[in-house]
């Protein structure tokens, strides 16, 4: 990676964890982080580096795979999946099919679990990346995400799995 690559991404990561810091000030930030407000400034001045940028940096050192699966463990601690560009539309679709057939399976019974609402949802990632790429005249991404936490007796997620 060139020295410019390296300015281009210490200046958009200082530029993302900034955001993250204003939306909810330094205070309550530095508070959640369990982290002192002196500390969050110095990352913020750039006299350490933050979190956003040493995350990207641990992503570029590792395996692909194993940086793959960090993400999409954050993609969905946050919410989301992960989508992964591949280059090949047809293994896309492949995955997409998957997908799709595992969420109508997990459907079937009528009954909708909270494992069943992540299979739903990854099916509808795996069929937005292929309509994404078809729509820009690109290859389709691939869909990885991690596997699902297994449900306690009473239907609910079990976090500590």
């Amino acid at each position: 990676m060139s020295n410019y690559e390296q300015d281009d991404l210490a200046r958009e990561a200082a530029k993302r964890f900034r955001e993250m810091v204003e939306s909810v000030g330094v205070k309550g930030f530095s508070s959640d982080m369990t982290l002192s407000t002196r500390q969050i400034n110095r990352m913020l001045s750039g006299a350490q580096p933050n979190p956003v940028e040493r995350l990207i940096r641990c992503l570029q050192c590792c395996d692909p795979d194993v940086g793959d699966a960090a993400l999409s463990f954050i993609c969905q601690e946050a919410g989301g999946h992960f989508v992964k560009d591949t280059g090949v539309i047809d293994h896309a679709i492949v995955n997409a099919v998957r997908e799709c057939a595992e969420a109508i399976a997990a459907i079937s019974d009528g009954e909708v679990s909270p494992l069943d609402r992540n299979e739903v949802h990854e099916a509808i990632a795996a069929l937005k990346g292929v309509l994404l790429a078809a729509a820009a005249g690109e290859q389709a991404p691939e869909v990885h995400v991690r596997p699902t936490r297994p449900a306690s007796r009473d239907g609910q997620v079990n976090r500590s799995a």
